[in-house]
């Protein structure tokens, strides 16, 4: 008689649930860090231009490019304030996937601590039914002389 776990067929499930929770947090991370490059590469493009402006004051700059470039930084800031709110909508979606992520983790190891509960058990009535047959075999033996 060999064992078989009566909760299988869950455990099996809870397994495709952890799974899938890995993965989708997996995937939220990678969209997190997708927008907070693309943050951080729009930060750095401002940041660029307005050191350009200003070296560029310095040493003389027609109104129209001054104009120009305030133009540019206000389209930047605009991108900028999208991107932030982007950014933490992807950070919020990835904190609430790593949490689903652990729960399915706990679930699924509950039930393998389960299953290695009802196996131990299984093992030690295999070997208390050995033992009761090999007694029962000792009485017949003892028995017969």
């Amino acid at each position: 008689m060999s064992f078989q776990y009566s909760l299988q067929k869950v455990m099996e499930y809870k397994d495709r649930e952890k799974n899938d929770a890995q993965k989708q947090h997996s995937e939220a991370v990678e969209q997190f860090e997708s927008v907070a490059t693309q943050l951080y590469e729009v930060l750095k493009q401002k940041e660029e231009l307005i050191e350009s402006q200003a070296l560029k004051l310095q040493q003389g700059l027609p109104i129209a490019q001054i104009q120009q470039n305030e133009e540019i930084l206000a389209h930047l800031q605009k991108e900028i304030n999208a991107l932030q709110w982007q950014t933490q909508r992807a950070r919020k979606i990835m904190s609430d996937k790593e949490k689903l992520s652990i729960t399915k983790s706990v679930d699924h190891k509950k039930y393998e601590k389960m299953k290695e509960i009802q196996y131990n058990q299984y093992v030690e009535d295999e070997k208390r039914e050995e033992l009761k047959f090999l007694d029962e075999i000792s009485v017949q033996q003892f028995v017969r002389r």
